[in-house]
């Protein structure tokens, strides 16, 4: 059941990737935020971090690790929307939450994995919550754009 599963995660991410593509390319960006230290700086740190770890969710490969990334990936985004729910305080409160629960739900997807009964089905699930993922950050990131500019400003899509 191990190949099986390891075949399936391959299939599983080779078909989400395709999903993400689109919705989480954000050209390289570095973390340079504007040098004045304040307490927006800490803030729009914490959203490029966020941006950074998002874009690495879409660059997966067809790989016998691929399964291992995706679920490291995830964990770190997770641990960079905790922080930025706690140096934002109440600003973005529903976007943040929102997308810690898309989240959620993608680790306990890829956690749950081998149950499904078809490596359709897996890519489908997989996709499905990647896609709200990808919907989720997009939303927290353009509202947080307004106080946290990308350092890259030319428009890409």
């Amino acid at each position: 059941m191990g190949r099986m599963r390891a075949g399936l995660a391959g299939a599983c991410l080779v078909a989400a990737v395709g999903l993400l593509g689109a919705g989480c390319s954000s050209g390289g960006s570095s973390a340079a935020s504007s040098p004045s230290p304040s307490p927006s700086s800490v803030v729009c740190s914490d959203v490029a971090a966020l941006r950074s770890a998002i874009a690495q969710v879409g660059h997966l490969t067809a790989s016998g690790d691929a399964l291992d990334k995706l679920k490291t990936d995830v964990t770190r985004v997770r641990a960079d929307v905790a922080r930025l729910r706690t140096d934002a305080g109440a600003e973005w409160k529903t976007e943040i939450d929102e997308l810690n629960s898309a989240l959620v739900k993608l680790q306990m997807t890829l956690k749950n994995i081998g149950s499904q009964p078809s490596a359709t089905a897996a890519a489908t699930a997989v996709s499905t919550q990647l896609a709200a993922v990808t919907t989720k950050a997009g939303d927290l990131l353009h509202k947080a754009s307004v106080r946290c500019p990308a350092a890259s400003a030319s428009p890409s899509a």
